[in-house]
């Protein structure tokens, strides 16, 4: 039998099962009627056969939220770690050393001349840009921006190369073995000043996108459900529509507190950080999947300011979301569910902002943000439109005929040397 459920908020135990049985029931029936059969039925519901999968994969994110908050002892179900927990950073003597990081990269770059030229990637830049980013790089990424100076690191499965992704042959390979998730995004941040406003993390849209009244209703039931568990702190906005509304407009927005995320590292100032290619990375730390009363706990806590180093990592709803093959997974049965469904075209971007008060304005507009990371991300086989992509990265840095990171590493010292001395070895003329 399974353990009692820790108590909720008001209504949650009722909410959860009901809308459990609502998205198995849709996901079930739009799934194995077949195509015509699940036209016909939306059609009765007013829904289109996509809003008809998108609105059961919502409901069923909603319950796995809502089942998780409700049952703290069974979130190692939702991923399955067996890494132990320290509510303080890992010991500098149980960090990886220097020659052991040097050791792990060179195995690591000798591994990814195993991923085809062709295999797909997870791809992002930075905004403002530093240039085009992608998974499963040797070293994090940094950057720099008013509010704080940081790195991030974007790891994800090869899930395109079922052999590859079963051998875990690729760089990090081995943090992925025995896991469920299918990615993993790695940050850390030295603020510049203190943060007194509460810090949000989420994910941002880059246009609105339209919904019918349908898909409308149950996004706000649904809402409204995942209300019950995470209280006010929960903002979410389908955005302003440009047709219909003057300026300034809100973008399409989806933010929780800091306890959204799924590991948190606090190292004092003066103390070294964990570095985040560090192949014991996931032993550092604390983490939600071993304790999640205490973690909301202690990371709701958390007050950043300046002189600590601040790295968080976040997986939690991974394995329901493939961002290589720009898919839903593992909600209707035998039937992934394409992104642009919900995003529109891509790239999404994951946020971590505060607000700027405003009388009277309670909408998240550009002008209230305060950012301390925007990454905007997509799939190397769904791409952002080619003037996106100019407007993401003016420098052309992601640009047709040019030399992706991985590419750059996949040449490795025997380019680079047979360019050095390609005087010396080329064909000499008549």
């Amino acid at each position: 039998p399974s353990p009692p459920a820790r108590a909720g908020p008001p209504g949650a135990d009722a909410l959860a099962p009901s809308l459990a049985e609502s998205a198995m029931a849709v996901g079930v029936v739009s799934g194995g009627l077949g195509v015509s059969a699940a036209d016909a039925w939306a059609v009765s519901l007013g829904l289109g056969a996509g809003a008809l999968a998108a609105a059961s994969a919502v409901l069923a994110a909603a319950c796995l939220l809502l089942l998780a908050a409700r049952k703290p002892a069974d979130a190692k179900a939702i991923d399955d770690d067996s890494n132990a927990a320290s509510g303080t950073p890992a010991p500098a003597e149980a960090r990886a050393s220097r020659r052991e990081l040097d050791a792990a990269g060179a195995a690591g770059a000798a591994r990814d001349a195993a991923v085809a030229p062709g295999d797909p990637v997870l791809q992002g830049t930075l905004v403002p840009s530093t240039g085009l980013l992608e998974s499963n790089a040797a070293q994090a990424y940094e950057f720099e921006n008013d509010n704080c100076t940081g790195r991030v690191l974007p790891l994800h499965r090869p899930t395109t190369n079922a052999a590859l992704d079963k051998s875990c042959e690729y760089p990090y390979g081995d943090h992925f073995r025995g896991k469920r998730r299918i990615w993993e995004v790695r940050f850390q941040f030295q603020m510049k000043q203190d943060v007194p406003e509460p810090m949000r993390f989420g994910i941002e849209l880059e246009d609105y996108v339209p919904l019918g009244a349908a898909a409308r209703r149950l996004m706000g039931v649904t809402v409204a459900a995942l209300r019950q568990v995470a209280g006010k702190d929960l903002y979410h906005s389908t955005g302003d529509d440009p047709r219909t509304c003057a300026g300034p407009h809100e973008k399409p927005v989806f933010t929780m507190p800091l306890w959204a995320f799924d590991q948190f590292i606090v190292t004092p100032e003066g103390e070294e950080a964990p570095d985040l290619t560090d192949p014991r990375f996931g032993d550092f730390g604390m983490k939600r999947a071993e304790g999640r009363a205490a973690f909301v706990e202690e990371i709701s806590g958390l007050k950043l300011r300046v002189g600590p180093t601040y790295t968080f990592a976040f997986w939690g709803v991974s394995q329901f979301l493939d961002n290589i093959k720009w898919e839903v997974q593992k909600v209707i049965p035998f039937r992934p569910i394409d992104f642009s469904l919900f995003c529109g075209a891509p790239p999404v971007h994951i946020v971590l902002y505060t607000l700027r008060d405003e009388a009277g304005e309670q909408r998240h507009l550009q002008h209230r943000k305060d950012y301390f990371l925007r990454l905007a991300f997509w799939s190397s086989r769904v791409k952002p439109s080619p003037e996106t992509l100019r407007r993401l990265m003016p420098h052309g840095e992601a640009l047709p005929g040019r030399p992706t990171p991985a590419q750059k590493r996949r040449g490795g010292w025997r380019q680079q040397l047979a360019g050095t001395f390609a005087c010396c070895s080329a064909p000499r003329g008549p």
